[in-house]
């Protein structure tokens, strides 16, 4: 099927067009089509408008009727067939279970920020709320090897959970991103502030202080399991 969206259009324009005339309703009658409409949509000239039209058409993605007072466009059963799959394929990356990364680094001693942070109702709730337990008001901070340092550039661009921004009598707190997580298998959280200052640290947030619970010194080697 993907030989129907090859050639020089390439898969994400050709999907993207029939979308897009999918939305307008095309998919279910004949839609009359200004080219001008078309290429704003697409931010692209009219001239490359015509020519794509053409491409798909070409490919029986779509079926065209010129007319005096312009044209009319039908996705065919072809087009049709294109959008399902993609959609089918979609859904089943959707309906992926949960994927399990692995972090490692050493324990280290922050400078009281996790503790200040921690300690702000706003994010205190909000966590109680999305992890299911009150987080200890404070963090466990992990210096990430190599390896794992490239993991979290990856759970940068994934989704996760949110707490959102607040504000208090003093101050404005940011947005920060979450992943539920497990450290020696007690349930943690993996916090992700989207302003940080430091790129090769992570810090856990647990209902109890980890560095006791666990006997954790600077130092220790760990591995950190995040449910992304």
């Amino acid at each position: 099927m993907f030989r129907l969206i090859r050639g020089n259009l390439g898969k994400k324009t050709t999907i993207e067009i029939l979308i897009l005339l999918a939305k307008a309703g095309a998919h279910l009658d004949d839609l009359k089509l200004s080219l001008s409409w078309l290429a704003s949509k697409l931010n692209i000239s009219r001239q490359t408008a015509a020519r794509r039209l053409l491409e798909l058409e070409n490919q029986d993605l779509i079926k065209r009727v010129l007319g005096v007072r312009g044209q009319s466009v039908r996705i065919t059963a072809t087009g049709l067939a294109a959008l399902r799959l993609m959609h089918r394929e979609l859904e089943a990356i959707f309906r992926l279970k949960p994927r399990s990364f692995k972090l490692t680094g050493r324990v280290i001693s922050g400078v009281g920020e996790g503790s200040y942070y921690m300690s702000q109702r706003g994010y205190r709730e909000q966590f109680k709320r999305e992890l299911g337990f009150n987080p200890y008001p404070g963090t466990l901070d992990i210096k990430l090897d190599k390896v794992s340092l490239e993991l979290k550039a990856v759970l940068m661009q994934l989704p996760g959970k949110q707490a959102e921004s607040f504000k208090t009598n003093e101050r404005t707190f940011g947005q920060v991103k979450f992943f539920p997580a497990k450290l020696r298998n007690k349930k943690a959280a993996l916090i992700l502030p989207f302003r940080s200052h430091y790129a090769d640290i992570v810090e856990l947030i647990a209902p109890k202080k980890l560095r006791e619970s666990l006997k954790l010194r600077d130092g220790d080697v760990v591995q950190v399991e995040v449910m992304a």
